[in-house]
């Protein structure tokens, strides 16, 4: 018996569209139909519209065809590039999450800090929302952060502290 051996390809699929019942079900079926995998996805709900991100992976002789699948699904924008199935693993990974009252420049100021350390950012998820007792509008941020070379994690702490104080948030590495 001779075994044929199956490439695949990774894909990474960014998707928007006019927020209805059925799109994520109707993007699993084409998927399914071209012996794809469904691996990581986020997806959302923001101001009306379905947005995603999707990681699959697709047997090489059905790529094309998918890609062709997908972006007839009628209301729904798809872009698709080419993921790689070799990344590295990361040595040290850890979290991180930002708290306080809501004002433009928070994002940008603790991201540069940690882009000045060279840390990744693995997952990254951001919400406002009112403070139960003072009704203050509260900004929260909930990330997921590596880095490939050894990073001593307190010079970081550290770090992330003086960017905390400037901004006026409470940053907590776990």
């Amino acid at each position: 018996m001779v075994y044929k051996q199956i490439m695949h390809s990774v894909m990474i699929l960014t998707v928007s569209g006019r927020d209805q019942a059925g799109l994520v079900e109707e993007l699993a079926t084409i998927v399914a139909a071209h012996r794809g995998n469904w691996e990581i996805c986020r997806m959302a709900h923001l101001s009306g519209r379905f947005v995603g991100l999707l990681q699959l992976k697709v047997p090489s002789d059905e790529q094309q065809e998918l890609e062709i699948a997908l972006r007839t699904i009628k209301g729904l924008d798809v872009q698709i590039a080419a993921g790689s199935s070799m990344d590295a693993e990361p040595i040290v990974q850890f979290n991180l999450e930002v708290l306080g009252s809501d004002h433009s420049g928070i994002v940008r100021d603790v991201f540069a800090a940690l882009a000045r350390a060279k840390i990744n950012v693995e997952e990254l998820s951001t919400r406002t929302f009112s403070a139960p007792d003072s009704g203050v509008i509260l900004f929260e941020a909930k990330a997921r952060l590596s880095c490939r070379q050894k990073e001593d994690l307190d010079l970081i702490r550290v770090e992330l502290e003086r960017i905390a104080h400037d901004v006026m948030v409470d940053i907590r590495v776990l």
